[in-house]
């Protein structure tokens, strides 16, 4: 009898342990902080975005895009330009990571361009590719991709 009683016991302290390997439901951890753009160097101006993204949820996240527009040349007026995105949504893909997909609406005299983009954190470089659709027109471009550093 204490023999099966110890198999008991045993066996309820082996069911008992936790499984390290449980995912972690926070997706938002690896994409929220500052992240500062690349510069762009243009004749007579610079252009850099730069990203402050905080925690909505586990699987969202708001993002505060600054555009820094730069002159260089007196003909050129430097700007400042902030526009918040709320509920940006994350996911997991297939090969376990995990994506930022974020939608917004741009007007530019004349039209709208939705813009639609991916992101994907690798060490401290979030890279962001993305498409931009014309309302007016339907015409699909596809900027460069964006690349952020972690600051």
């Amino acid at each position: 009898m204490k023999r099966y009683f110890f198999l008991m016991l045993l066996s309820s302290m082996f069911f008992a342990c936790s499984d390290d390997t449980d995912i972690d439901p926070d997706l938002s951890k690896e994409f929220v902080g500052s992240w500062k753009g690349e510069t762009f160097v243009e004749d007579g101006y610079e252009n850099r975005t730069d990203w402050v993204i905080t925690k909505v949820t586990d699987t969202s996240v708001k993002v505060v895009s600054t555009f820094h527009f730069i002159a260089t040349d007196p003909k050129y007026k430097s700007s400042t330009t902030v526009t918040p995105v709320d509920n940006v949504t994350l996911s997991k893909t297939v090969a376990n990571s995990v994506t930022m997909n974020l939608t917004q609406e741009t007007a530019i005299p004349g039209d709208v361009i939705v813009e639609k983009s991916v992101g994907i954190v690798t060490g401290n470089t979030l890279t962001v590719s993305s498409t931009g659709t014309s309302k007016k027109t339907g015409v699909v471009t596809t900027p460069p991709v964006a690349k952020f550093t972690k600051q």
